[in-house]
Formats: structure tokens, C-alpha cells, sequence
């Protein structure tokens, strides 16, 4: 970070022609630049500044490769942590959790990727800024990056990351789903791979949820309900196609005037309008008889406490209710329901549940098994990053993801 604040304080605008030559040139020609456009936030609540002449990040492990930027998808975190302080180790700091682009340097240890590959990345690691997305080019890790097959645009692309990881980590982990089989390949049974790590390598502050969230005889089976509060959030799409190809029956509790027309064809769901909570308890009872023992919130503390009313808290045998918040869970705990958090920091510090989750993610995108999040375009590179975000934080962009090509 200090390398950080003395290039800015000695930053021109103005970039060397040697620099500019080498931009014009085939990324992947010999050396990479030493200097970049980054988007730097100096204190919270502030704009973002482009900032030129920073250093581009270079690896230190040799897992790690070099990405050159193409395009950057936007999270809600990326204003609500700028506006709200928080998930910022340091200042000045580099934002952005979501990016694809091209392999620039790959990784010195053995590796299934190449320089040229076409690459998304979730940079869960969010204390590590040579991970970030708002800048010309990242640092990766062999383990959390997916190859992009060649009928997957590269701005889509950018928008999967993050909440593809925090859907797979919810079920696979929190509820013990199984990832289905894909391309005649085995099934992915991340409870289970997470059991046959080295416990030292869990991170002391998820090992719970990781090793004992859920009971082997509790995990979901085929034709088990699971209903999903903010059906029309990118991370619900992910989550409902995830649980559809696993056999679940999915109910989506989503905006039925804003959101009806497109979440009433998605494949193997039910619609449940939101707008009036009560009535959606009683829909979801109904629709399940009573039998509802998963469910996944991405909205907030109260919209999870709806859903804690339509679990069933007495199951026979047993076996308990669970409930994942992705973005909180009520405080007051409930006899038989089990609240669950996404132990998201798993992705990238155990390498082994991170590159199954990228591999599984290749297959399905290769395969088309996953339906993808609509995307809209916002113009004007790194620089326009600030006007995109405002425009999240209006409430302009809802049921699919803004993509800012560089």
C-alpha cells in the first residue's frame, strides 16, 4: 500500500510513450507494463479517482497469475461498503469484486491455465487490493478462477463471480447439497470435501458453519422444497438453478409487478409475490404443506425472519430446519431452525474448495446448464465506474447486473 501512496503523490497524467507503445501491443507479448489506470478511493463515503501511473501488481506465490482487465461486474457491496465504511482494510484502497479478462502471466507452479486464456474471477479476497477489479489488471489465483468457454461473452462473464460463489458455498457448504454431475463428470460433494481438509487450513472464524452447520442425515435429497426470499437477485438466480439441477423444487419470493414477467419462466420455480409477507407465509405453507426445511435469504434480517415462519421448526426424525442469510439472519434464535452465514472466505483460502467450484462452474457454462443474469452495459470504462454505482444506488438496477467494459 505504501508503493500505492507514493505513486500517487508522484503521478502525472500523463503516461510515457514507451508505456503507451507497449498498451498498443498484444497483451500477451513479453513484459508486462509497470504502471496502470486504477480507480482509487481515498476515504469512505468519497468518489472514486482515476488515478494514473499506479503499479501494476505482480505475483508473490506461485499459484498466482496476472489478468488483464476487460470487464468489471458490479456487486451491491461495492457502494454500500464505500457509503456505510465497511470491508475497507485501508486507505487508499482499491474496490471492485468482479472481473474477467485475459491471462497476461500465468501461474509458475503447474497449472491446467494458460497465457491467452479467457478468465472470470471472484475476488472474495477483499483485503489483498492486488485482487481487486477496479484497475487495468489483477492478481488471481489458479483456484479462483474459471476458464471462459467460447460461448460465454466475456462482459457476461463478469457478471457470475461472487454470486455464483456465494450460491454454491450457501448449498454446498451451509446446506450440504450436492453439486450435480455435469458433463459425465462425478458429482461435487463439497460437504464432504471440506471434512477431508486439514482442519489448521479452515479459518478459526468459519470452521463451525463449515464442520458443523448441518448433519449428514439432515443434507437436502431430490424433491425437497427450498424457497429463496429476493428471488430476483443474481446470487437467487445461481442459488434456484443450482438447487433445479439438484433436483430440489424451488419456490422464489420476489416483487410479482417488477419481477413476474421474467421469474415466472425461469425453469423449475415457483413465483411467490412478496409484496404482502403474511399471505407469502401462507402461499409457501400451502405450496409445501408444511414440509419447507430450506431456505436462503438474500435481502435482509426481516425479510429472513418471514421466511423462519414458513420453515417447519418440527420436522419428524429429527431433523432440523436451516436458514441462510447472505445478508443477515433475525437475532432471535427458533427451536428446530438452524441459521446458517456463507463462510465466503473458504473460496479463497482452502485452494481445494475453490478450484472444485471453478471447475464446476467450467462445465456448467461449457454445457449451458446454467441460466446466466441479464446484463446491462455502462459506458465510459473506469472512469464511468462512479456514475454506475450511482446509479445502483438509486435503485436503478434491479434482477440483473451492470458490466463496465475497460
Amino acid at each position: 500500500m505504501s508503493q500505492i501512496k507514493t505513486t500517487i503523490s508522484t503521478a502525472t497524467s500523463v503516461n510515457t510513450a514507451h508505456d503507451k507503445a507497449r498498451r498498443a501491443d498484444s497483451p500477451l507479448e513479453s513484459e508486462l507494463p509497470l504502471q496502470q489506470n486504477v480507480a482509487l478511493l481515498h476515504a469512505a463515503r468519497e468518489r472514486l479517482v482515476l488515478t494514473q501511473a499506479c503499479p501494476v501488481p505482480c505475483p508473490t506465490k506461485d499459484d498466482e497469475l496476472v489478468v488483464e482487465i476487460r470487464a468489471i461486474g458490479l456487486n451491491p457491496v461495492d457502494w454500500k461498503s464505500i457509503d456505510y465504511n465497511f470491508a475497507i482494510p485501508q486507505l487508499p484502497y482499491i474496490a471492485g469484486r468482479d472481473f474477467a479478462g485475459v491471462v497476461v502471466k500465468a501461474p509458475a507452479a503447474s497449472s491446467r491455465l494458460r497465457v491467452g486464456d479467457l478468465v472470470l474471477s471472484p475476488s472474495t479476497d477483499y483485503r489483498d487490493i492486488r485482487k481487486s477489479a477496479f484497475q487495468e489488471y489483477a492478481i488471481s489465483t489458479h483456484h479462483n478462477v474459471a476458464r471462459i468457454p467460447r460461448n460465454v461473452p466475456t462482459t457476461q462473464a463478469a457478471s457470475i463471480g461472487v454470486a455464483y460463489v456465494a450460491a454454491a458455498l450457501a448449498l454446498g457448504i451451509s446446506l450440504g447439497l450436492r453439486l450435480q454431475s455435469l458433463a459425465d463428470r462425478d458429482e461435487i460433494d463439497l460437504w464432504e470435501a471440506v471434512r477431508q481438509v486439514p482442519v489448521s487450513s479452515i479459518p478459526a472464524d468459519i470452521m463451525e458453519e463449515c464442520l458443523s452447520g448441518i448433519e449428514n442425515a439432515e443434507r437436502p435429497q431430490p424433491g425437497d422444497w427450498i424457497a429463496i426470499y429476493g428471488g430476483s437477485s443474481t446470487s437467487a438466480l445461481f442459488i434456484s438453478e443450482i438447487a433445479r439441477l439438484a433436483g430440489l423444487k424451488v419456490i422464489l419470493l420476489a416483487d410479482g409487478v417488477k419481477h413476474g414477467g421474467r421469474l415466472s419462466e425461469r425453469q423449475g420455480s415457483i413465483l411467490v409475490d412478496s409484496h404482502d409477507p403474511a399471505r407469502a407465509i401462507k402461499i409457501v405453507q400451502s405450496i409445501t404443506k408444511g414440509k419447507l426445511r430450506f431456505a436462503v435469504d438474500t435481502v435482509g434480517k426481516e425479510t429472513a425472519g418471514h421466511l423462519v415462519h414458513m420453515l417447519q421448526a418440527d420436522a419428524p426424525e429429527g431433523k432440523r430446519a436451516h436458514l441462510v442469510g447472505l445478508t443477515g439472519v433475525p437475532k432471535d434464535k427458533i427451536d428446530g431452525v438452524v441459521f446458517h452465514s456463507v463462510p465466503i472466505k473458504l473460496f479463497h483460502e482452502v485452494p481445494s474448495i475453490g478450484l472444485a467450484l471453478m471447475v464446476w462452474l467450467e462445465r456448467a457454462l461449457e454445457s449451458g446448464a446454467l441460466a446466466l443474469p441479464e446484463v446491462e452495459y455502462a459506458e465510459g470504462g473506469l472512469s464511468g465506474i462512479n456514475a454506475a454505482l450511482d446509479r445502483m444506488r438509486r435503485g436503478e438496477i434491479s434482477g440483473r447486473r451492470l458490466v463496465v467494459s475497460i
